[in-house]
This record gives structure tokens, C-alpha cells and sequence, in this order.
């Protein structure tokens, strides 16, 4: 039976206290005693919840990509088909025993940020100039030299986007957080 791997974004702050293995640690308990182990795959104590961190030359590229930008991780799970019959355990902040939802309560409870929709990263968009399309392709660098401020706006966002539940809110944060990122980075180069 085959499966996939999901993942909950986190970002040490200066309040961050505890070593990466030591976050792993205390994730790896509350995850064992959840409800999520309903379809993970268990691979033994050390493992079945995995830590992937900025910095590990172990990983594979694209796995580096996920945590490109510094003082970032991503802690991991591997789960079967059949966790889309419960996709609200694993992929819903309206449920206070998903995935999700203990993953945002221990990073509160750690002094981390937490990113709903991972790390910022890269977006198109289309324009019309003249009459004709043109597509702007923008690539947030995890060595920006405004980077943390670029952070802080996407966590920012991706917390009130938690508490939006309208599409048109959710959009128009999106659209504020794109902007702000924008200048930012444009900063950067004048």
C-alpha cells in the first residue's frame, strides 16, 4: 500500500529555546498519543515523525529547497492512501486534534513561527501591458537580506488567512502579503 508524506512548517524565533532534536522529541509524543497515527505508517519511535532542517547536506535537493531559508524546519509524516477518507485529521485547522492543529498549538507553546502554507517561495503573476500578457515570475531568495522581514509578513499572513474563512478575505490578505513581499524584495535592488 502505497501513501505520501505530509509536513507542518516551523521557524525558530529568539524565544525558541529548545534544540531542533528536542522539538523533535516533544512533536514525536504528542503525534504517537494523537489521533493522526490513525494512517501513518510506523517506521519505529525514532522515525515515524521525522525532522528535516536547514543546514542537513544529508537531504536531497528538493528536500533542501523546503528549508532553504535559515532557522527554518519541517517535521514529517509519512501516511497510506486511506488518510484522504480523514483528510480533515491531517489537513484541517478547524479540528483541534488534526495534524495541523497540534502542530500550530506547539509552536505557540515553543516560541515558533508556524507556516500554514510552508515557506514563502515563488508565485506568477499575469499583467496586461499594451493589450498583450506578460507573466512576472517572483522568487523570494532565502538569502534576501530582508528575509526575515519577508517571514514575517508570510507568517502574518498565514495566520490571519487561518482566521479569514472567506475567500474574498483570504484573497485580498494574499494580495496585501504579495505586495508587501514585493517591495521588500525590490528593496533589496535599489
Amino acid at each position: 500500500m502505497s501513501g505520501e508524506g505530509l509536513s507542518v512548517s516551523f521557524r525558530r524565533t529568539q524565544e525558541t529555546t529548545k534544540s531542533n532534536s528536542e522539538l523533535l522529541e516533544e512533536f514525536q509524543k504528542i503525534i504517537y498519543s494523537s489521533r493522526v497515527m490513525k494512517h501513518m505508517k510506523w517506521y519505529g519511535k525514532d522515525y515515524s515523525v521525522y525532522l528535516e532542517e536547514h543546514g542537513d547536506e544529508e537531504l536531497t535537493s528538493w528536500q533542501r529547497d523546503g528549508v532553504a531559508i535559515k532557522d527554518t524546519f519541517q517535521l514529517c509524516i509519512s501516511v497510506y492512501e486511506s488518510w484522504g477518507e480523514d483528510s480533515d485529521l491531517y489537513e484541517s485547522h478547524e479540528r483541534e486534534d488534526s495534524f495541523v492543529s497540534l502542530a500550530r498549538k506547539f509552536a505557540n507553546d515553543n516560541a515558533l513561527m508556524y507556516f500554514p502554507d510552508g515557506f514563502p517561495s515563488e508565485w506568477i503573476e499575469q499583467e496586461i501591458i499594451n493589450e498583450k500578457k506578460h507573466w512576472n515570475h517572483f522568487i523570494v531568495k532565502p538569502d534576501d537580506k530582508n528575509i526575515d522581514e519577508i517571514c514575517n509578513v508570510y507568517y502574518r499572513y498565514g495566520i490571519m488567512k487561518l482566521q479569514a474563512f472567506d475567500e474574498k478575505v483570504e484573497s485580498q490578505l494574499w494580495q496585501d502579503a504579495k505586495t508587501e513581499i514585493k517591495r521588500l524584495m525590490e528593496h533589496e535592488h535599489r
